[in-house]
């Protein structure tokens, strides 16, 4: 599962290293992107540009619902067969720039989260699809889902699932290739030994904050020895 994540590079690199044009209002830097929320992504309807979809798509079946739910997540072993995410799979893909995302490991009554970043801290993205949805007004805005696939090594002790990650080679694959069967090589677990972990601090839980204090490694005080 993927339900936190961050891209807390500034929106020039973001644009260098994806290769695409930014809107001028957009200045990177989001610590805490959590579902609900307009956030960047580039899809295969303008791969030039950076645009801002919801995270979260609306199941069809739910389009008269006054609160409808959302699905934040999509299992790679299920985009052929479920009808809702088949459909998008030929033309509705879309990337979603990131430079780490949050899992919470269960102590307890407590959960303490933690970030998974690159070794580099570098970009990369997650392979994700994208739809028009209908809002309870009646109008219709785009949203986006996140590809997951089972965890690696490094998320194994946390979680059984991670987002599907992918470089600059696969990322342009996602994207332009035609025939979707060949697209099950990327939906893969990212290499564990090119990726490292750290405990950040409990403050992540809150959707409404986004302050670099919060991709920071974090150690409890309750547990600091003197």
């Amino acid at each position: 599962m993927c339900g936190r994540y961050s891209i807390s590079k500034k929106a020039r690199e973001i644009g260098d290293h994806f290769s695409v044009t930014i809107p001028a209002a957009f200045e990177g830097e989001l610590y805490n992107a959590a579902p609900t929320q307009l956030l960047p992504v580039i899809a295969m309807n303008q791969p030039d540009r950076l645009q801002h979809f919801r995270w979260g798509l609306q199941p069809p079946w739910e389009s008269t619902s006054r609160t409808p739910p959302i699905v934040i997540n999509a299992r790679s072993e299920s985009l052929h067969q479920k009808k809702m995410f088949s459909v998008l799979l030929p033309r509705k893909r879309c990337l979603i720039p990131a430079d780490g995302f949050f899992e919470w490991e269960k102590l307890g009554k407590t959960k303490q989260p933690w970030r998974f970043v690159l070794k580099n801290d570098g970009l990369f993205a997650f392979a994700g699809l994208f739809d028009q949805l209908v809002q309870p007004d009646g109008s219709t805005a785009f949203a986006f889902t996140i590809v997951t696939t089972r965890a690696n090594e490094l998320l194994g002790g946390i979680h059984d699932r991670m987002p599907v990650i992918l470089g600059k080679e696969e990322s342009m694959a996602w994207l332009n290739e035609p025939e979707t069967e060949k697209l099950n090589d990327l939906l893969v677990p990212f290499p564990s030994g090119e990726m490292e972990s750290y405990k950040v601090s409990p403050k992540v839980n809150s959707a409404a904050l986004n302050t670099p204090e919060l991709i920071k490694p974090w150690q409890d005080p309750n547990l600091t020895l003197f």
